[in-house]
């Protein structure tokens, strides 16, 4: 097998996160991810010379012994301190030279440090592409604040790692701009495995020998399991347990409690106090099988840690354990939060089960998922802005100067229109001419009708798109809302799936005195994260083919040149058809070529590059016909003819043109 795979075109990385002698997984994470980049780039690690205020941490936050769980990484420089503000600036201006910078996220209280970093980075002029590994993007019991700090963080860098898709979800809603999943790569401590025959070294002074390792919180469970575990010995079935781990707070007070319990007592061991790494595999020889009672979970790597050592696993379907854990071959997978279940699950270990399991378990990949992972945060490193498509740093800032001078023109001359509008000095926006010279359906022929829709969109008093084209089916699309989805109130509300808060159909139908009702104008894509407003106007995540809006809830959606980049088109229009009332409008505009260029290979955004054929675009008209949306017009050979290719787009080097088709709901 090859070796890890570095994110491309970050020859400078640094890495700020916990290093020895932090303790615990995601220390050993750090560390295990800055040594994998190494394999191609520089690496730097930079870490916490004092981590948390010891009031707030109810446990020892060092390694016991000062023995490091897994080799130390070279170089780690130590600069950051909790109550340091000026270490955390000074930290960001001192590693401003990287090509990548990767913020671990753990947990609030070091929100703050984290965001001074990227202050320092910004102060120093650094052209760093920064991604935040979330190991939780909120903690298990969160506090006031905890919400607002992590937005201020996820929406301050290119992109988030997150281990599940439950994370991911908590990610966008908290604002990130670009979340990628990927599995928790293998960072095990504690060395390999005894050389043993598995269950060799378990005391066979009693039935089966459980383990639960970590720390106890509520979170995890381990109450339930003891609850469990009663029910097991009621059954007949005898089940010893190993509470292995720091015993935090009314948790910990819980599980001392149900230990001494009668029908508990002598049954369970605990073993209180952080587990040494060099500890692990003794302790993990000596029992039968690991133990997950988790009510709730984001990621972790003790289901790995058991199977590498030869265990199989008891877990609940939080988390990541439901991809790890295959159920009936290697363990057991319950639901979570009930005592019954659990006491099932731990009972499908007698009569022969837990030999059944144990030849199940198989040693996990070391290697091949810090592959998968180092792909995945270069993925999020690329990033791009909220609002469209990665397109890069420079392009971003470009992007977001464009929607802002547009939005601040549309509230400017919206609100002086109304103003003389109302005084009769000048006419009333639903007075505003209607868009002409783009036919409902047809295809944009040349450069002369693009520099047409340019004069036209001045004409109107309509701040055109700086990309040309563009403006040829915005005009279109504008007009079809205005002539086949309006009653003349401009109350119709419409939606433009896939939007860009610079472009330029949403801005023209507030012009035009739409929108007056906060959310009658609204733009979704899978880009955005937080919800945000211009003038009154709404964009908000979401996906064309799933919106979750009602059904029959809208009176126009528009579409454009969005369908190219990848969408399921079947999936699109279905949606579609169905958030449409009954004579609602779709104003759809793709990529288009009556004898399309070869574009094989030649991919975008994350996605090949499409462009649709004459054919491609019959099949369309039929798919959405069939879910009751009847185009506009005609597709003869003669509507589909164009003398030039007035589209060029650089990136790609293709030339082509634009269709606009246009639907009304049956």
């Amino acid at each position: 097998m090859s070796g890890p795979a570095t994110p491309a075109g970050f020859p400078r990385v640094v890495v700020v996160g916990p290093a020895h002698p932090a303790k615990g997984g995601t220390a050993v994470h750090t560390t295990e991810l800055a040594r994998h980049l190494s394999a191609d780039a520089e690496v730097k690690l930079v870490s916490w010379a004092r981590q948390y205020p010891a009031l707030l941490y109810p446990g020892e936050p060092r390694v016991p012994g000062g023995v490091p769980e897994v080799a130390e990484f070279t170089p780690t420089v130590r600069p950051l301190a909790w109550d340091s503000p000026a270490s955390w600036v000074r930290t960001g201006r001192r590693v401003a030279a990287a090509d990548l910078v990767v913020l671990t996220h753990v947990v609030p209280l070091q929100v703050p440090a984290l965001l001074g970093v990227l202050a320092g980075l910004r102060s120093a002029r650094s052209a760093a592409r920064t991604v935040v590994v979330a190991h939780n993007v909120l903690p298990h019991e969160p506090r006031p604040g905890d919400a607002l700090l992590v937005r201020r963080l996820l929406t301050s860098v290119d992109g988030v790692v997150v281990h599940s898709q439950e994370q991911a979800a908590l990610a966008h809603a908290h604002g990130a701009r670009r979340v990628v999943v990927a599995d928790l790569p293998p960072h095990l401590p504690g060395g390999p495995r005894i050389d043993a025959p598995a269950g060799s070294r378990v005391p066979r002074d009693g039935g089966v020998r459980l383990l639960s390792l970590g720390v106890v919180r509520d979170y995890k469970g381990v109450d339930l399991l003891l609850e469990a575990l009663r029910e097991v010995h009621q059954r007949g079935f005898d089940a010893r347990l190993t509470v292995a781990g720091e015993l935090w707070g009314e948790a910990g007070r819980r599980v001392r409690e149900l230990a001494g319990a009668p029908g508990l007592r002598g049954h369970v061991e605990l073993r209180e106090g952080y587990v040494p790494a060099a500890e692990l595999p003794a302790l993990l020889a000596a029992h039968d099988a690991l133990v997950l009672p988790y009510r709730s979970a984001t990621a972790s790597q003790n289901a790995v840690l058991a199977f590498a050592h030869g265990l199989p696993v008891v877990a609940t379907r939080v988390g990541t354990f439901p991809a790890q854990v295959r159920d009936g071959v290697d363990g057991v997978l319950v639901e979570p939060g009930d005592v019954a279940a659990l006491a099932a699950g731990v009972l499908r270990l007698a009569d022969g089960g837990l030999e059944r399991l144990r030849e199940g378990v198989q040693p996990p990949d070391l290697e091949e998922p810090w592959d998968r992972y180092l792909g995945a945060l270069e993925e999020a490193a690329r990033g791009g802005t909220a609002a469209a498509p990665p397109g890069g740093r420079l392009l971003a800032v470009a992007k977001r100067g464009a929607e802002h001078a547009l939005w601040a023109r549309v509230g400017v001359q919206r609100r002086v229109g109304e103003q003389l509008g109302a005084r009769r000095l000048a006419a009333a926006p639903e007075r505003r001419p209607v868009p002409s010279g783009v036919p409902r359906t047809g295809v944009l022929h040349d450069a002369a009708e693009v520099a047409d829709a340019v004069a036209q969109a001045r004409r109107l008093r309509l701040p055109a798109h700086p990309d040309a084209p563009k403006n040829w089916d915005a005009l279109g699309a504008v007009a079809a809302v205005l002539t086949l989805a309006d009653d003349g109130s401009r109350r119709a509300r419409v939606l433009d799936a896939g939007s860009a808060r610079y472009s330029p159909v949403l801005p023209w139908l507030r012009l035009y005195g739409f929108g007056a009702e906060r959310g009658a104008l609204a733009g979704i894509n899978l880009e955005f994260g937080a919800t945000v407003h211009r003038d009154g106007v709404e964009f908000r995540r979401g996906d064309v083919t799933d919106t979750g809006l009602p059904d029959a809830s809208l009176d126009a959606v528009t579409c454009m040149s969005v369908i190219e980049h990848g969408v399921p088109v079947a999936a699109f229009l279905a949606e579609t058809a169905r958030i449409l009332r009954p004579g609602g409008v779709l104003a759809l505009s793709t990529d288009y070529d009556q004898d399309p260029p070869d574009t094989t290979g030649v991919t975008a955004y994350g996605a090949p590059v499409r462009i649709f054929s004459p054919a491609d675009l019959r099949d369309l008209v039929a798919t959405a016909a069939a879910l009751g949306l009847e185009l506009v017009g005609e597709l003869t050979d003669e509507v589909l003819a164009h003398p030039e290719r007035p589209v060029h787009w650089t990136r790609t080097g293709l030339d082509y043109t634009f269709v606009l088709l246009t639907f009304v709901r049956r």
